[in-house]
């Protein structure tokens, strides 16, 4: 159905394209969008300063290619893309590109372009041969409220309404800021149609409270209350909590660190505790001598306090004897792999979806911003589209629900929700489970059954209203199943 919907939106855009032929300036802005469809799915990294905005693309892409700084330092929108070879290209506003030679790429020459003020440089492309930009492009936007969009009005929000297909927003705690942004977002009408491109993270979860070795727990009580809060779910599909920092620390991590974790983790107990009573003391502390002073702090620096005391009870209980093993108990703990399998289910598998939404979100703009007479006819068949769209997008926002916690069924149900929906295919055998040999008159009488079932939970007087919601969506899925059936 996604197919079948992307392929009625790309038709769509055409017949923008071909209306608004005579105006250069949007029939190049429209083009633009038709050439996306040929690339990677965009997913714009978004949230206020100092949120982790870089660390977190780093521990997605697994390599440091992200500056991470203890101050603001991104005040340019930032494209990582796959490219064969390393390379920077330099956008600046009046359209030009400029090819900025590296033999290889580094923080420090990334980190120094995107000190340019946006009004200089309109974006930087970064393009790494790295495997995990193969599937998605990642945007680093400025910081939302950051200086660099008070000084120039070139915004986040503008940034991915007209060049990202999904959101990952990322903060700290949710505050009033973030919710209005993400409000802000979805404004538009296909966006409030299709709320089905946004993932929240709180990307610095093993500060949360104390920061102590419950932080990850507290995190994600607190993630919990937002996942079930009506205005968030609104416009998310999904709230994690992540340690950032110890997910890039550990995807990357070195032999080197490895051995120095396993001398710290050689210390007695109580020399060990004592270490790790502060930050300030185990960067500094004269001992042990087995692992000087630098390369503590160098290990602080990477993994967080947080991060080497789940090393050390990695090491110590003996869950973990090497380094692929300890790489892969830290990734774990960042809560990173979670992260990871979110966006692939929520954004990669469903990019035909996106794709569609973001040519409709295109079309509406240019519609709105640049009315003319004849506009009438195309307004007409982008309302005609979306009306048809819409239960294929609320299935799609019931199984992000699903997926998240958000709905929770029993069991039985909540397979059968998945099936109805079209995790496993839209055919009427897959919605229903049937096997290959099933007759047409057996698919039938099951598609009543599972109506009937699902007709019974409409009328469950102990469902909330997300719950009755989601019921519906399953009934009408059922009921389009039928009617399909019955034209066959």
């Amino acid at each position: 159905m996604s197919e079948r919907l992307l392929e009625h939106a790309r038709a769509l855009m055409v017949r923008a394209m071909t209306f608004y032929r005579d105006d250069t300036r949007t029939s190049t802005w429209l083009r633009g969008r038709m050439e996306r469809l040929d690339q990677p799915l965009r997913i714009a990294v978004s949230g206020r300063v100092k949120s982790g905005k870089s660390t977190l693309i780093n521990a997605l892409v697994g390599e440091e290619l992200a500056p991470t700084d203890a101050e603001e330092r991104t005040q340019v929108s930032t494209f990582y893309q796959y490219g064969p070879e390393p390379k920077v290209l330099v956008h600046t506003p009046s359209g030009a590109v400029q090819n900025v030679p590296v033999p290889s790429l580094d923080t420090g020459t990334i980190r120094d372009l995107q000190r340019w003020r946006p009004d200089e440089v309109a974006r930087l492309v970064i393009e790494s041969p790295s495997p995990g930009l193969q599937a998605i492009t990642l945007i680093e936007t400025p910081g939302v409220a950051s200086s660099a969009v008070q000084e120039t009005g070139r915004s986040a929000l503008a940034q991915i309404l007209s060049e990202a297909d999904a959101v990952l927003y990322l903060t700290r705690h949710p505050h009033q800021t973030d919710l209005q942004f993400l409000q802000s977002v979805h404004e538009l009408q296909i966006a409030r149609y299709a709320p089905i491109n946004t993932i929240i993270a709180f990307s610095r979860a093993d500060e949360t409270g104390s920061g102590g070795v419950d932080a990850l727990d507290a995190a994600e009580r607190i993630a919990q209350r937002y996942r079930d809060d009506p205005t968030v779910r609104s416009f998310s599909q999904h709230v994690i909590p992540v340690v950032g920092l110890l997910g890039q620390a550990a995807s990357t991590m070195t032999a080197e660190e490895f051995a120095s974790f396993v001398g710290l983790a050689r210390l007695s107990q109580s020399d060990l505790e004592a270490l790790l009573l502060s930050a300030d003391r185990f960067a500094n502390s004269t001992v042990p001598e087995s692992v000087p002073a630098a390369v503590r702090a160098k290990l602080l620096e990477r993994f967080g306090r947080y991060g080497i005391a789940r090393a050390m009870t990695c090491l110590r209980d003996g869950s973990v004897t090497d380094l692929k093993g300890l790489r892969t108990a830290l990734l774990e703990d960042s809560r990173l792999n979670d992260l990871q399998e979110a966006v692939h289910l929520q954004f990669v598998e469903r990019q035909d979806a996106l794709r569609a939404r973001s040519i409709l979100l295109a079309v509406d703009m240019v519609l709105r911003a640049n009315p003319r007479p004849g506009v009438q006819r195309l307004l007409g068949e982008f309302e005609h589209l979306m009306v048809n769209a819409a239960h294929e997008w609320d299935e799609l926002r019931l199984l992000s629900s699903l997926a998240s916690g958000q709905v929770r069924f029993p069991r039985s149900l909540q397979s059968e929700a998945h099936r109805m929906l079209g995790a496993y295919g839209h055919d009427a055998r897959s919605r229903l489970g049937g096997d290959d040999n099933a007759m047409e008159a057996d698919l039938a009488d099951e598609a009543a059954a599972t109506l009937a079932r699902w007709r019974e939970q409409a009328v469950n007087p102990l469902h909330d209203r997300a719950h009755r919601e989601a019921v519906q969506t399953v009934v009408r899925s059922c009921e389009r199943l039928i009617a399909s059936q019955m034209r066959g």
